[in-house]
């Protein structure tokens, strides 16, 4: 996946995520452990900023730092970052979705029966105390670890804007795993709890495959 481009009109939160994950794709096409300042002039940024993108991304588990490169001299070596080793939910889920197989719509739709199924195997879909659709799908995301940032309300449809989606990177390549995966999970809670909230809706899931800090808009439309 090639580097999202900067875009400085971009919302402060989305260009940093953006930032970072150039600063991501450069550790990991490189052929060892690199240092800030190899990453702020590969990249173009303040060291500064390189520095804090590493750390940030060291926090999240993403990098660690190696043992570090002695300088000519004396002085202490200089800190250097490489990828940490770890299973990560997008990279499975990438593997996934390259070796479905069929068309676009039906690697969709295959995704769509998982994602319901995963809804029960993790006990999302169980019947809820939620009367309103927002809130339902709200506290379900929560429950995922899904930061929501906006939900809004425009002639009954309802559009929820989904930020740190574990499926980003996912959908920058197979946005149709992405949009089938969500769709079938939040489908199927809200189909097991239409008599709460008191009306049936349909969901449709709009990837974003720019990168940044929000990726994933969830659309519900009245009426099934």
């Amino acid at each position: 996946m090639s580097a999202p481009r900067h875009d400085i009109d971009a919302p402060p939160d989305r260009a940093a995520g953006q930032q970072r994950q150039r600063v991501l794709n450069l550790l990991r096409s490189a052929t060892g452990p690199v240092d800030v300042q190899h990453v702020a002039d590969a990249l173009q940024i303040h060291v500064t900023t390189a520095r804090f993108h590493l750390s940030t991304l060291e926090g999240q588990g993403f990098v660690r730092r190696s043992g570090g490169v002695r300088n000519r001299g004396a002085g202490r070596p200089r800190l250097t970052y490489e990828v940490a080793p770890r299973l990560d939910y997008a990279e499975i889920v990438s593997l996934f979705a390259a070796h479905l197989g069929g068309t676009v719509e039906e690697r969709e739709q295959r995704a769509l029966r998982i994602g319901a199924d995963l809804a029960h195997r993790v006990h999302l879909a169980r019947p809820r105390d939620e009367a309103s659709v927002g809130d339902l799908v709200v506290l379900t995301l929560n429950e995922l670890g899904f930061q929501v940032r906006s939900v809004l309300t425009s002639f009954g449809e309802m559009t929820v804007q989904i930020c740190t989606c574990p499926l980003a990177q996912v959908a920058a390549s197979a946005p149709e795993v992405v949009r089938g995966m969500q769709q079938g999970l939040i489908q199927e809670v809200i189909d097991l709890n239409a008599d709460v909230i008191g009306a049936r809706y349909q969901v449709s899931v709009v990837p974003d495959a720019r990168g940044g800090s929000c990726e994933i808009g969830l659309v519900l439309r009245p009426g099934r």
